[in-house]
């Protein structure tokens, strides 16, 4: 059966000499880069220093690039990596794993809000929105590359992946049509970017609370966690190294349990829930100009100093 889209895009975008440069590396740059974008607009609106903002870089792209690279050695071939370390450094054998990089970034927001004397919670409402793009982002350079497919399926948008049926083997007259995961993973980024954007207008707590972080974690992992039954196995490993590999569900799937919990956890914490009064009422503090045209405040927060710190 035929697919809707026969895809066998060359991932080679430019040969420049020795060098390669391919669709994947370039929205891999071009997602590092509005992210951080994104992030710098974010601290600079909540009236942190450029410098503040600018900062954050290197630890994003370190927390990022070598996250994702530990995540997919240790995660998905940690057998391969064991018997051989140094390959470990091969960035360009490719090998990148959005799990490692969420942990590489929490770990990365917790170092640089130390450093800063901030919370945590502050930071990662600044970089939620960010974040939310570059993980859709990403996934168009998988589908440009023809990898992190989904599984066969005889939907009509099915897409033939022929280069992915050349580099595991399979005839071009077997190559079935699969699920386009990666565009449903694209779609993923720009909805929770909308919806983390939707919060921070609704203005149901100042930015840096932490509850656009926590919305982020939980609107992205939840629809990770179904698009998990929609992907294919990325190393045959999975299957016979995985202690659940023959349920037959892939490794992300226990991680995105894990990332979609801490969500859960941050957005109730952050929102006054304490697991046993129900939420609490937050009255928002109006400002009214009085007859001089002095600003006085006429209604104070009200909130419990009982809410729970949460629990990064």
């Amino acid at each position: 059966m035929l697919g809707f889209l026969t895809w066998n895009l060359n991932p080679i975008l430019l040969h420049l000499g020795p060098l390669q440069i391919r669709y994947y590396g370039v929205m891999f740059a071009l997602t590092i880069y509005t992210g951080f974008w994104v992030w710098q607009r974010q601290a600079l609106r909540n009236r942190e220093t450029p410098a503040f903002a600018e900062e954050f870089l290197w630890y994003g792209v370190v927390a990022i690039v070598g996250g994702a690279r530990l995540g997919h050695c240790f995660f998905y071939e940690p057998m391969t990596y064991l018997k051989n370390p140094i390959t470990i450094l091969y960035f360009w054998q490719g090998g990148l794993a959005s799990h490692g990089a969420t942990v590489g970034l929490i770990v990365a927001l917790w170092l640089f809000a130390r450093k800063h004397k901030t919370t945590w919670f502050r930071v990662s409402d600044y970089l939620a929105p960010g974040i939310a793009i570059a993980a859709g982002g990403v996934r168009v350079g998988n589908f440009l590359n023809s990898e992190i497919v989904g599984r066969v399926t005889d939907v009509p948008w099915g897409v033939q992946f022929l280069r992915y049926c050349q580099m595991e083997g399979i005839p071009a007259a077997q190559c079935a049509p699969r699920h386009p995961s990666q565009v449903y993973e694209f779609f993923m980024g720009v909805i929770t970017y909308l919806v983390v954007m939707a919060v921070q207008k609704a203005d149901i707590r100042r930015a840096g609370s932490g509850l656009m972080g926590g919305v982020f974690m939980t609107v992205y992992f939840s629809f990770r966690f179904i698009v998990e039954f929609f992907k294919e196995f990325q190393t045959e490993q999975l299957r016979t190294e995985g202690p659940l590999g023959a349920i037959e569900q892939t490794l992300g799937y226990h991680f995105t349990m894990g990332q979609l919990r801490g969500g859960l956890n941050t957005v109730i914490s952050r929102t006054g829930y304490t697991g046993e009064d129900g939420f609490e009422v937050v009255v928002a503090a109006k400002a009214a100009a009085d007859s001089s045209g002095r600003v006085s405040s006429q209604a104070s927060e009200t909130t419990s100093q009982r809410m729970p710190v949460g629990s990064w």
